[in-house]
């Protein structure tokens, strides 16, 4: 009996460019619906192109079958003649007005009918995750060195755990695929951002032992058999973003975040060699935005002159910041000055150059000066509302020990405190705040009584509304402690002393 040469059998390939999904597939119908017009016909031309034309090629006129012929009679759009014809097609379709669903249906049920193949649905993926920067929820690591145990002192470089891996696209690309292959099947994207200093890596994992496109086009009734995840490199960092979260209207689960975990693990492997080895370090570092992750942790000075002290970092200064001398310069009652919006205005004129109708409003009064000028020492041109760097969260631990009482005190304290100890205790998934065992063992060791007290800030732009709480005499800002202001550069920290604990041998944030 022949053998079955149609028959499926587990392979140890990674998922191909040019393999094609269904236009109706579940992830096709998510990705393209969510896209606006202009992002499709980019989309659209950047497929045409030549450098891409094997791998997203469309259907044209030259492609139909004579079966087929019959069937397609009565379709919308008519098959394009050549490339350069249907390159045309999208160019007047961008020249003119209309809306976005004629050009998803042109792409779905036109053009690239046949089916979408896996490159242009990590284009499209992508495309929306530029459009919408705010869309997932990152984390930063740190790509760090794993120190050498066996290094003799005299042939270890003092600076080399600054030095970074040589990132070199096709060595890494199939480093990383040696790595998840034996685990699972996926397909790679890896593309260099012109608008943004970064480099983004999507892996879509396919749950499936096969690598074939009758693989990827069936569907299950689970929505955990196929996921993507993004990571981010920004130039000349040694941070790495990871996202923690998918795309609205896309489920997360178990198996999504564990597979989510095993490329995560598989990036500094692909990094290292033999003669250093690399691993991923959490820097304490979570948000929404794309801009906000640049700017603390991308390649400028910002990464280490938050809060007040970007003025050294954003040419406000024209001295050098080790040279620094404060001078009191005489500003005149017309000083300009920026608003909430961004925009400088005049205190003594409006907009319009019309004098303001309320006599009150012209002069400011000296205490709201005085605030204002407190709130710009501390936090310079940061923290700015609609500067696009805004943090939506920050959580901190209190630890500092709680104020001794005297024995009348303490003893009408212990009358009242009739709850049990465990009362406060939360159940649930464990938080980034909570003691280790030794922070433990260390309280409990000690005189003083340190309680759990956590804060948390949370909003739109959480220092933003900070700096308008001092301006607005709320928050006295000039005995606020700077981790307030945004200086240390992490989204989740354990305080003491107005400062932010750091680990031994571990800089602030790493």
């Amino acid at each position: 009996m022949a053998p079955n040469t149609k028959a499926s059998v587990p392979d140890y390939k990674n998922i191909p460019h040019a393999h094609r999904v269904p236009v109706n597939h579940r992830e096709v119908q998510r990705i393209f619906s969510k896209l606006s017009r202009q992002s499709l016909i980019s989309l659209a031309l950047q497929w045409l192109a030549k450098k891409n034309r094997d791998f997203c090629r469309p259907y044209l006129l030259g492609d139909e079958d004579t079966e087929e012929e019959e069937e397609e009679e009565d379709e919308q759009y008519t098959p394009a003649q050549s490339l350069e014809e249907l390159q045309e097609i999208y160019k007047q379709l961008a020249a003119r007005k209309g809306g976005k669903r004629e050009v998803q249906d042109r792409i779905l049920e036109g053009d690239w009918r046949k089916g979408i193949s896996m490159y242009q649905l990590a284009t499209a993926d992508i495309q929306y995750l530029l459009d919408h920067t705010n869309s997932l929820r990152w984390t930063a690591k740190r790509l760090a060195r794993v120190p050498a145990k066996s290094a003799s002192l005299d042939m270890e470089v003092t600076n080399d755990s600054d030095h970074l891996p040589r990132f070199q696209a096709q060595t890494f690309m199939a480093n990383l695929a040696r790595e998840l292959t034996p685990l699972m099947k996926a397909h790679y994207l890896l593309t260099k951002i012109k608008t943004l200093p970064m480099t983004i890596l999507r892996v879509y994992m396919h749950d499936s032992p096969y690598s074939t496109e009758a693989s990827l086009a069936t569907e299950t009734s689970s929505s955990e058999s196929a996921k993507a995840v993004f990571f981010i490199w920004p130039n000349g960092s040694p941070f790495v973003y990871s996202s923690i979260a998918n795309h609205l209207g896309q489920g997360i689960g178990d198996d999504s975040r564990h597979l989510r975990d095993i490329v995560q693990q598989a990036i500094p492997k692909a990094f290292s060699r033999p003669s250093a080895r690399y691993q991923l370090a959490g820097t304490n570092f979570t948000t929404k935005s794309l801009e906000a992750l640049l700017n603390y942790r991308g390649s400028g000075k910002s990464n280490s002159a938050a809060g007040g002290w970007n003025v050294f970092q954003d040419h406000s200064f024209s001295q050098n910041a080790l040279d620094f001398i404060t001078s009191q310069n005489e500003k005149s009652p017309t000083r300009t000055h920026t608003t909430a919006s961004g925009q400088s205005s005049k205190a003594a004129t409006t907009t319009s150059g019309r004098p303001a109708k309320h006599t009150l409003d012209l002069s400011e009064s000296s205490d709201s000066k005085r605030r204002r000028e407190v709130a710009e020492g501390r936090f310079g041109t940061s923290a700015l509302p609609g500067d696009g760097k805004g943090l939506e969260r920050f959580e901190v631990r209190i630890d500092d020990a709680f104020p001794q009482l005297s024995r009348s005190e303490s003893h009408a304290a212990d009358e009242n405190n009739t709850r049990p100890a465990n009362h406060d205790r939360r159940k649930g998934r464990p938080s980034l705040l909570d003691r280790s065992l030794e922070e433990i063992e260390e309280l409990e060791d000690g005189e003083s009584w340190v309680p759990d007290v956590r804060v948390v800030f949370q909003g739109s732009h959480v220092f933003a509304g900070v700096r308008q709480l001092v301006e607005q005499g709320v928050v006295n800002g000039e005995t606020m402690p700077g981790w307030m202001t945004g200086e240390a550069g992490v989204t989740v920290a354990a305080v003491k002393d107005g400062r932010i604990k750091t680990k031994k041998g571990h800089v602030l944030g790493v």
